[in-house]
């Protein structure tokens, strides 16, 4: 069965979804951001069935799904939506880590910068995580929902360094870990320490296409 048409509603329904957020189109956003992740588990569904190691990355997708629609609930939502999105974390770190990787001198610098620019990033989030009355009880959740998200990014830029992935495959992944760290980043620095203007389309913007980096360099690499 060709499936790859899903490919072009998973891409209208992002353009879609940008475009809400920036026109603040909230009923369409109900529709729309939903939507892209439940194309993009049926898609990922269709072609592997979930087997093997696609399937911690096909549960990653549902928490994903749940993540998405708690926060588009509203603020009083936030920490269902963190959680489900540290299980989509979880999901996606186990996925980049079913075979253990092998240490090298460019896997141990990796790993350095990329705990030395979460921890640069914690350090500037922190203050207003402490600063808002409400957001106090965020703090140990927050820290350990970022943690995991810096873990399952160095995962993914970890499998540039994996023998067993190629070029492509590890470069979308890679990207995509990235992009999704960015946005968690800019959503957290949105909301807990300074507002950003149109935020939330670049929230979604980098959200959605870490998605994609990730699912497709996983279907790539597993798709044998």
């Amino acid at each position: 069965m060709n499936s790859h048409w899903l490919v072009l509603p998973v891409i209208l329904f992002a353009l879609l979804d940008w475009a809400s957020t920036w026109k603040g189109w909230q009923k369409r956003l109900y529709v729309a951001k939903p939507a892209i992740v439940v194309l993009l588990a049926i898609y990922s569904y269709v072609l592997t069935g979930w087997q093997g190691g696609m399937l911690w990355f096909g549960i990653g997708l549902l928490f994903s799904l749940a993540g998405d629609v708690f926060l588009l609930l509203g603020p009083r939502f936030f920490m269902p939506g963190m959680a489900a999105f540290l299980l989509t974390q979880v999901s996606y770190l186990v996925g980049f880590n079913q075979t253990p990787i092998e240490f090298s001198f460019p896997v141990a610098t990796t790993a350095v910068i990329v705990g030395l620019a979460a921890s640069a990033i914690f350090r500037i989030l922190r203050p207003g995580l402490q600063a808002k009355s409400r957001s106090k009880r965020y703090l140990a959740p927050y820290f350990a929902y970022f943690s995991v998200l810096t873990l399952m990014t160095l995962s993914a830029l970890l499998t540039l360094m994996r023998p067993d992935w190629t070029q492509l495959s590890a470069a979308l992944a890679a990207a995509g870990g990235v992009l999704f760290f960015s946005s968690d980043a800019l959503l957290s620095y949105d909301r807990f320490v300074k507002p950003i203007a149109h935020a939330r389309t670049w929230v979604h913007l980098t959200y959605h296409l870490g998605q994609l980096g990730i699912i497709a360099g996983a279907l790539l690499h597993f798709v044998k």
